[in-house]
C-alpha cells in the first residue's frame, strides 16, 4: 500500500490546502498520514472567547481528529510544539522531529506548504524549510540502504540504528519518494481577491499566489468536494475562515487542488516550458 505523508503546522491546514486530495487518495487505496507540528492553541477563538491556550489546544485537536475521520486519515501525529513559535526553534530541532516521522512511516509522497506558506505565516514558512531539509536527509539515506553492507563503519552504524524498524520497507520502495509543495495559483488568488473572499495582505505582507507556470500538478477534487466541506466544518472554532470560502459558489479551491513537485528523490524538479501539468501525485 502506498503512503502519503502530510506535514502541516496547524489543525485545519490539511483541509484547506488538500482535503479533497486526501479523500481522493484514500479512496484510491493509499494510506494517508498527517503530522501536525502544533495544536493551533493561539489561533482565532471564535465563539469560545477567553478559553485558555491549553483548553483551546484540546478543542482544536478534537476538531482535527473529527476532520481526519471524515477525510479518512490513517493516523494523526502531533509534534507538540507551541503554536506561533516554530520560527524561534533551535536549528535542527523541528527538522529532526519531521525526519523521524519520515523514517517511521516511509512515505512514497510527502506534502507540505510552498515556501511562503500560502499566507506568509511564520510557522508555515519554517515548517516548509524543516520538511524540505528532513526530506533531503531521508531520501539520501534511502538511496544508500541498498549498498548498506558496503558502507563505511560510522555511516553503516548510523543507518543501521536509524532504520532498524523500517529497513525492509525502505528497500521495498518501488521509486524514490517525492516531495510536493501545496500552493495557490496567482490566477486563483487574484480571482478570490477581486471577489473579496480573501484579503490583499496577510501577516503584514502582500498575499500572493504561486505563478501558474511553476505549478506541476493539479488534482481534480470535484467528486470529493463534499468531504472537503465537511472536514472544514469540523474545525468549528475556525468557521469564519471556512465560511468565506464556502460563500462562493463554484469556488475554484473546491474543484481543484494545486501542487509543485519540488523533489523526486534527491533531484530538484523545475517546471520547463514544454512540460505538461500532471493530474496525479
Amino acid at each position: 500500500m502506498k503512503k502519503l505523508l502530510l506535514v502541516f503546522p496547524h489543525p485545519d491546514d490539511e483541509s484547506f490546502t488538500c482535503g479533497g486530495t486526501i479523500a481522493k487518495y484514500v479512496a484510491a487505496g493509499w494510506d494517508v498520514h498527517l503530522v501536525c507540528a502544533t495544536r493551533g492553541e493561539v489561533g482565532e477563538r471564535g465563539a469560545l472567547g477567553e478559553t485558555s491556550d491549553e483548553d483551546f489546544g484540546q478543542v482544536r485537536q478534537k476538531e482535527l481528529e473529527a476532520a481526519g475521520t471524515i477525510l479518512g486519515l490513517s493516523t494523526i501525529t502531533f509534534l507538540g510544539f507551541k503554536d506561533g513559535t516554530l520560527s524561534k526553534l533551535s536549528p535542527g530541532e523541528l527538522e529532526d522531529r519531521v525526519f523521524r516521522e519520515m523514517v517511521r512511516l516511509v512515505p512514497h509522497v510527502v506534502i507540505t506548504y510552498e515556501p511562503r506558506g500560502i499566507t506568509n505565516h511564520p510557522d508555515h514558512m519554517k515548517l516548509t524549510i524543516a520538511t524540505t531539509v528532513a526530506f533531503q536527509r531521508f531520501v539520501l539515506d534511502v538511496a544508500d540502504l541498498p549498498q548498506f553492507a558496503d558502507l563505511a563503519g560510522a555511516r553503516q552504524r548510523r543507518l543501521g540504528h536509524t532504520y532498524k524498524a523500517s529497513f525492509e520497507e525502505c528497500l521495498a520502495l518501488e521509486h524514490a519518494p517525492r516531495l510536493y509543495y501545496a500552493c495557490l495559483p496567482e490566477t486563483v488568488v487574484g480571482y478570490l481577491k477581486k471577489l473579496k473572499i480573501i484579503s490583499n495582505e496577510s501577516f503584514g505582507k502582500p498575499l500572493e499566489g504561486t505563478p501558474d507556470k511553476f505549478i506541476t500538478t493539479v488534482i481534480d477534487v470535484k467528486r470529493f468536494q463534499s468531504k472537503k466541506v465537511k472536514a472544514l466544518q469540523a474545525h468549528q472554532s475556525q468557521t469564519a475562515d471556512a465560511q468565506r470560502l464556502l460563500s462562493l459558489a463554484k469556488n475554484p479551491l473546491f474543484m481543484n487542488e494545486y501542487f509543485i513537485l519540488r523533489m523526486s528523490g534527491y533531484d530538484e524538479v523545475f517546471m520547463g516550458k514544454n512540460d505538461t501539468v500532471s493530474n496525479r501525485l
